[in-house]
């Protein structure tokens, strides 16, 4: 397999057979990946660096990223996949970018491609297989279901329809949406997880079928937003921002007492206004995560699941839409994902429309 890959016959409904050969990257495939994601996208792929054959080449060549090709007996492309590692940060391998050419469409090729990857990755060291399907279809959510990854959330608008396009439906949306999968591997064990209340039934449920130990600490209602008794000094926040996509993804490893002061500088940087949305990463392995979800949910930000098993921390996942309006019937999501759709639905229905930091002082909102 390593160095010839497998072959298959594959049939469409008319009984024409397309025999393929799914193999790993090679120096030289560069410009067929390229093609491939050019086939679907044109030039608007959010992952710009892809058209770049020296960064694939690069990027495969120090290991983070694994391409995956898919080719005719004649040596067309039909089809790319790319397995994506987030070392030291993270220990998970991100089922990614599976893109085939349309003319290849119809002979069942995406879900024993995605098998070959899953094949690959399962072999490494990881803790968790991770994906994060599109919501304008539902059938890498179902092939990756049926791989062993569970859903477990979404990340919301994260991708602007303005700069992206495809050969789907967006219906109403005018941001891209997606879902988060995830199948324990090495990591058998989530530890202590410090969750809201009102969430503790969704993340059982998640943690359930995912099938790993885990025990959830009983909420102190008393303390969950005045400060807490022993809150470090300083708070280990890391953030980004998609200029593109106007999206912002905020990370927090470690609650401390200028969590305001940290939101504050990133608000003043990326006011959520326009198309620019955010979504956070909160390390609900840290003791005060309830305070600062507390804090948050006043601001206006609202549950939206887990990313579980991906690290030595457990995150959930929370959004602000912004001034983006989310329309929550025209995603196209599978039977398991769908009452996890319907409970971040209720979420946002229930959501507080405060400031987004709601002590913060008069005078001093984003310029």
């Amino acid at each position: 397999m390593e160095e010839y890959g497998k072959i298959l016959n594959l049939h469409n409904e008319q009984g024409d057979c397309l025999p393929v050969v799914l193999r790993k990257y090679r120096p030289g495939d560069e410009e067929d990946l390229i093609a491939c994601i050019r086939d679907e996208y044109g030039e608007s792929y959010f992952k710009r660096e892809l058209y770049d054959g020296e960064y694939i080449k690069k990027k495969a060549e120090e290991g983070c990223m694994l391409f995956l090709v898919a080719k005719t007996l004649s040596g067309e492309v039909a089809g790319m996949m790319l397995l994506k590692q987030f070392y030291p940060q993270e220990n998970m391998c991100e089922l990614a970018s599976q893109i085939l050419k349309k003319k290849y469409r119809g002979y069942g090729l995406s879900m024993p491609f995605a098998r070959y990857g899953m094949e690959l990755l399962s072999a490494g060291p990881y803790y968790a297989a991770y994906s994060l399907p599109v919501l304008f279809h539902d059938i890498s959510q179902r092939h990756v279901y049926e791989l062993g990854l569970r859903a477990t959330g979404f990340i919301l608008n994260v991708f602007d329809l303005e700069k992206v396009t495809h050969s789907y439906g967006n219906g109403r949306n005018s941001k891209h949406s997606q879902g988060i999968q995830v199948c324990g591997l090495k990591k058998e064990n989530a530890g202590t997880l410090y969750i809201p209340g009102e969430h503790q039934g969704f993340c059982r449920a998640v943690y359930g079928r995912l099938g790993v130990r885990y025990r959830l600490a009983k909420e102190k209602r008393k303390e969950n937003k005045s400060l807490p008794a022993g809150l470090p000094e300083k708070s280990l926040v890391t953030y980004k921002n998609d200029s593109v996509q106007s999206s912002l993804e905020i990370v927090i490893y470690v609650v401390g007492r200028d969590l305001e002061e940290r939101f504050m500088e990133i608000y003043d940087k990326y006011p959520l206004t326009g198309k620019q949305t955010a979504n956070v990463f909160l390390s609900c392995s840290d003791r005060y995560s309830v305070y600062a979800y507390r804090r948050l949910e006043d601001g206006g930000w609202f549950f939206t699941g887990l990313k579980p098993l991906c690290s030595d921390r457990e995150f959930l996942v929370m959004h602000h839409p912004g001034d983006v309006e989310i329309f929550f019937e025209d995603y196209v999501v599978s039977r398991e994902f769908k009452p996890l759709l319907d409970y971040v639905k209720k979420c946002l229905k229930e959501r507080k429309g405060g400031e987004l930091w709601p002590e913060r002082k008069r005078g001093s909102e984003p310029k």
